[in-house]
């Protein structure tokens, strides 16, 4: 972060300064009293389960010159005193944005949205921009309103490219994160039914997720409104929707033969995806270090931000080949006993990428095929055929199914439905329960996908 007078910082955030002269410089930003360092700005924010407040005078001990409260302090530390300590931390990181690109000649805020494929696709825009100028990007998935401020105050005065990426789980939360950081290339992967159960249908999936492509309120402070570039998604339902909602130029890509940047043939074997792609003028093939046609898709978002910023594609190519996949997303593991593959998908989980994950399994060789799924939140009263639909596609996909928990056995109603006999289907009541009895199922050399939604924990099957 470049250095910043604490007076400064006071202004943007429209704070009051409280036992400090404001001569104080800010060296960098952090909301974690475990992780502060010499010179940082302590942001005190208040969650569920903490509240930031009681850590700020461990804050000022680690190093913290000052910190951004709430409410004022007893203690006698330098303090910015602000109406709401997460919106300070936007509108930090927003001016901090703007002084920076105000002092370059060009500069790029590249943002990812979309139902799934989110982190993996920003990573993979990261590994090629940063071949060719330098480059900030969220770590893991730093999508939130804490975590894309926290990226932003990452940046150098050299950095030129800031890869992004935003998540949603109302109406309005990604127009909030482009008003901080208002992309010039907005990208959005795909429109699914993760968060279907907040937002209600697919329909008002596609309206939230499009919120990225303008209309963010900013044209009334004299701020560019839109994102100079859409890439789109060819193949999806809603890709007319979202055409219809971009303000500027569009770029497609898909398995669509109308999309601008297209694949022309995908393989997937256990060595990765062979991806071959044209976008009219250039053509490529590599082998990316990843597994899935939903990987190609993503990849294919990726080359069509290379095309956008004019960086060759054999540069690009190489950087897809080498780029380091998130974890725990279609991650390779070997587990001992009883000797076999796991693939460990088991970050998230919505019924789209369940699906793509069980055709990916489908799709490589093995004596034996198992799926151990567990539950899919966030569905609301989609839940039981979002479950049911997993379970479908099973029954057509893997030799054995595991169903942990009980709020996970429609996979299990649903796999039944399509003809899956009981005896290759076993049910867990709870994660406990399979990770005592789980391995006693698998045979040497299956291949076993492990995938759920994040607050499950499946990986934790994986631990001796």
């Amino acid at each position: 972060m470049k250095p910043l007078p604490l007076s400064l910082v006071a202004d943007w955030v429209k704070g009051k300064l409280v036992n400090a002269s404001g001569n104080e410089i800010v060296l960098g930003v952090c909301t974690d009293s475990r992780q502060v360092r010499q010179g940082d700005l302590f942001v005190a924010l208040k969650g569920e389960r903490f509240d930031g407040h009681d850590f700020v005078a461990e804050a000022i001990q680690k190093g913290a010159v000052a910190a951004v409260v709430a409410r004022q302090l007893t203690l006698s530390v330098p303090q910015i005193v602000v109406a709401d300590t997460l919106r300070a931390l936007g509108e930090l990181a927003a001016n901090y944005l703007r002084q920076l690109r105000a002092e370059r000649t060009w500069s790029c805020v590249i943002a990812v949205t979309g139902s799934s494929g989110k982190t993996t696709t920003k990573t993979m825009i990261a590994s090629i921009v940063k071949e060719v100028m330098p480059t900030v990007a969220s770590p893991e998935s730093f999508n939130n309103e804490i975590g894309v401020p926290l990226t932003i105050l990452k940046a150098t005065p050299d950095t030129i490219a800031f890869v992004l990426e935003y998540a949603m789980r109302k109406k309005g939360d990604i127009k909030y994160l482009c008003r901080i950081a208002p992309p010039d290339i907005a990208v959005i992967t795909n429109i699914g039914t993760a968060h279907i159960g907040l937002l209600g249908s697919r329909e008002a999936i596609a309206e939230a997720k499009s919120e990225i492509l303008g209309d963010w309120g900013l044209a009334v402070e004299g701020q560019r409104d839109y994102a100079k570039f859409a890439i789109l998604p060819a193949d999806d339902d809603f890709f007319a929707y979202l055409l219809e909602r971009a303000k500027a130029n569009v770029v497609t890509f898909g398995f669509s033969p109308n999309a601008q940047v297209r694949a022309l043939d995908c393989q997937v074997d256990w060595d990765g995806t062979t991806l071959s792609a044209t976008d009219g003028k250039q053509t490529v093939t590599l082998k990316l270090p990843v597994l899935g046609e939903h990987n190609a898709r993503n990849a294919l978002a990726a080359l069509a931000v290379a095309k956008v910023l004019g960086i060759d594609w054999g540069i690009a190519t190489e950087a897809l080949e080498k780029f380091q996949p998130p974890k725990m997303r279609l991650q390779r593991q070997w587990l001992d006993p009883p000797g076999c593959w796991v693939i460990n998908d088991a970050y998230n989980a919505n019924p789209d990428s369940v699906k793509a994950a069980l055709r990916t399994l489908k799709a490589l060789p093995a004596k034996r095929k198992v799926a151990v799924l567990g539950e899919m939140l966030e569905l609301g009263e989609f839940h039981q055929q979002g479950h049911r639909e997993v379970g479908q596609v099973a029954a057509e996909t893997v030799d054995l199914l595991m169903v942990v928990g009980e709020n996970a056995f429609g996979i299990a109603e649903g796999a039944q439905s399509s003809g899956m006999p009981d005896e290759r289907i076993v049910r867990f009541e709870t994660l406990e329960v399979a990770k005592v009895k789980w391995r006693d199922f698998l045979q040497p050399d299956d291949l076993v996908l492990l995938k759920a939604s994040r607050a499950i924990g499946l990986e934790r099957l994986l631990e001796q």
